[in-house]
Parts: C-alpha cells; sequence; structure tokens
C-alpha cells in the first residue's frame, strides 16, 4: 500500500473509531440529561455523524473509480478529498463508476445511521439518524443531476465542473435542508 494510502487509511480510522466511541459515550450519557445538556451533544451527534458519512462518501468515490481501473491517485491525506479523478482523461463509464461509488458509499453509512435510531430510540440516535438522513437528500440533490446528465451523453468533464460549483452545492443543500427543517419541526411539535 502506497505511504499516501495509508495516511489516509490510518487517519479515517482514526477519526471513526473516535467519533463511534464519542457517539457512544454521548448515547450512554444523555439518557437522562436536562434539555440545556441535551441541545449541543445532539448539534455534536449531527456533525461527526454527518463528517462520517462524508469520510464514507469519499471511499466510495475512490472505489468506485479505481473497480473500473480509473486513476484515481490519493490526494494528499491532511485534506478533505481522497483522490484526485480527471474526468478528461478517463472514460464515461469510469466517470459513472465513481459517481456510484460515492451515492454507495453514503448510502451504506446513512442507512446504518438511520436504522441505529430504529434499535435503540433516543434524541441522540435521533440526530444520528437525520445527519444520515439530510447527508443522503443533501447529495441526492447535488450528485443525481451529475450522473443522470452523463448518462444521457453530457461530457463528463464538464458536468463535474459546472456541478461541484461551491455556489450550486450550498443552493441545493439549503433546497433540501429548509423543507428537511420544517418536516423535523413540524414531526416534533406532534411527538
Amino acid at each position: 500500500m502506497a505511504a499516501n494510502a495509508q495516511g489516509w487509511v490510518a487517519r479515517d480510522l482514526t477519526i471513526y473509531i473516535s467519533f463511534l466511541t464519542i457517539l457512544t459515550l454521548m448515547h450512554a450519557q444523555t439518557s437522562d440529561a436536562a434539555p440545556w445538556l441535551l441541545y449541543p451533544a445532539l448539534f455534536v451527534a449531527f456533525v461527526l455523524t454527518y463528517a462520517l458519512v462524508y469520510i464514507a462518501h469519499e471511499w466510495g468515490h475512490w472505489l468506485g473509480a479505481v473497480t473500473l481501473a480509473g486513476r484515481m491517485p490519493f490526494a494528499p491525506y491532511k485534506g478533505i478529498l481522497i483522490g484526485y479523478f480527471d474526468p478528461a482523461i478517463h472514460s464515461r463509464t469510469q466517470f459513472l463508476a465513481m459517481s456510484w461509488g460515492g451515492v454507495a458509499g453514503y448510502l451504506t453509512v446513512s442507512t446504518l445511521a438511520v436504522l441505529s435510531y430504529g434499535r435503540a430510540p433516543s434524541p441522540i440516535t435521533a440526530a444520528i439518524a437525520t445527519a444520515g438522513f439530510a447527508f443522503t437528500i443533501q447529495s441526492l440533490a447535488v450528485d443525481l443531476p451529475q450522473i443522470v446528465k452523463v448518462h444521457a451523453g453530457a461530457d463528463p468533464a464538464q458536468t463535474l465542473r459546472t456541478g461541484t460549483r461551491s455556489g450550486l452545492i450550498l443552493k441545493r443543500t439549503a433546497q433540501t435542508w429548509i423543507p428537511l427543517a420544517l418536516i423535523l419541526y413540524l414531526w416534533n411539535l406532534q411527538t
């Protein structure tokens, strides 16, 4: 395994183990917590879970790309993007494998996050499930239009350039999270 790959594996395993330990401890400590202690814990649980889903999303991109012999060299492991995929030198099929790999990565961990609530319902597992669900909804809004365009014949390089602009990602995040927040608020009013 290349040195850079070892750095990514070590870093991300450390993050996963640390975050899962923190989430488990928070779950154990907040079952009878006062609301003023619970709300910060819910925020932390949401953010940590979101980070875990993001890491799975990035590894999914990498695994999807290399599955079909796409060359996706590792980025420096101090950053947030695992690899560099150049759609100008890869086939449409390799681009789609990279894209669908990212979807599979976040769907896997998001599903586990949602199942955590079903297995042990609590405010913390509700925050964990909400983070997984929020990441899925946001990412589908960002990724799916690009994947569909490339499936329909659009140029992968151009589609990637226009679909990953930060302004567009923020816009689609707001478009998905505002209704999600409203639904959660209305759901909490009824419970």
